[in-house]
């Protein structure tokens, strides 16, 4: 062979190696020769088990990788590449869904019906959902907390059925209880012929008392028929006495007024001076007649 066909054999070697090369790399990847990606970064609470190079699904459809995560202040950030065909609505719901018994997971996108949508580059916001490894997380917690709940009751056993003199205890409680069932059987036997004869004179006091209103149910019914009648009576006699207050209550006005002959009277000073001098006149004038006798003269003509 002569050296020019020994160089294209080795050029043709290394292009073929080249090749093989290439189409490892894509196909590790997941990603198609000549594709165009746009970056898009999801801040999340937490990752679980995301890890970079898993896929990117939207509406189920394998459209992109993770390219990188990394922790932002009290977030983390996530870094997508995503088919550039495919736009990414603002009502599209991210999540870090589990595709694995082994806690594998991929960024599950679902689009909405928005006709808005976000640019390369623009940061989204995505939620976790729970999968194995948080399962795995809560039943190791609750299988802390059943060994801590074994042990408070094993203590609890330890201190109470455990102890010798227990089952002593016990015993001597049960008996108590049985004496005190017995003395309350004996108490209840005692007591039951006498309530039964209290509730039999109860029961015979009340039959007499209800004989008895049916008897004086007429004398009752007299009763309050003569008080609405005496009722009556004394609202009529109310009614006069009202009328004659107002009649006195109307005189009374009369007098203290100077107009009516009985005010003028009551008021008039100078009638009572002149009765007073009247009278006196007329007391003298007797006593003359009295001593001296009564002189009449008659003058006719």
């Amino acid at each position: 062979m002569d050296a020019k066909n020994h160089h294209l054999a080795v050029g043709g070697f290394v292009l073929v190696a080249l090749a093989i090369l290439l189409f490892g790399i894509y196909f590790l990847k997941d990603m198609v020769p000549g594709q165009r990606l746009d970056t898009f970064y999801v801040l999340f609470d937490q990752v679980s088990t995301l890890q970079k190079g898993d896929p990117v699904k939207i509406n189920g459809v394998k459209m992109g990788n993770v390219e990188r995560i990394a922790l932002e202040g009290n977030r983390v950030k996530v870094t997508l590449s995503v088919d550039r065909g495919v736009k990414l609505d603002k009502d599209c719901k991210v999540r870090i869904q589990n595709i694995g018994l082994m806690g594998e997971r991929q960024i599950g996108i679902q689009l909405g019906a928005s006709t808005e949508t976000w640019p390369p580059g623009s940061t989204l916001r995505g939620e976790l959902d729970a999968g194995i490894a948080e399962a795995m997380g809560v039943a190791g917690e609750v299988f802390v907390q059943a060994e801590s709940l074994v042990r408070n009751l094993r203590g609890v056993l330890d201190s109470t059925l455990a102890r010798p003199d227990f089952a002593t205890r016990f015993n001597g409680i049960l008996d108590e209880t049985e004496g005190l069932m017995e003395k309350m059987s004996g108490f209840i036997d005692d007591v039951d012929p006498r309530l039964k004869s209290s509730l039999g004179s109860l029961e015979k006091a009340g039959n007499e008392v209800t004989a008895l209103v049916a008897e004086q149910r007429e004398p009752l019914h007299t009763i309050v028929d003569n008080g609405r009648q005496a009722s009556e009576h004394l609202r009529e006699l109310s009614g006069r006495a009202d009328k004659v207050a107002g009649e006195m209550e109307t005189l009374l006005k009369q007098i203290n007024s100077e107009k009516g002959t009985v005010g003028a009277l009551l008021r008039d000073t100078t009638l009572h001076a002149e009765l007073s001098r009247t009278l006196n006149n007329a007391d003298s004038l007797f006593r003359v007649i009295r001593k001296k006798g009564l002189d009449v003269n008659l003058n006719l003509f």
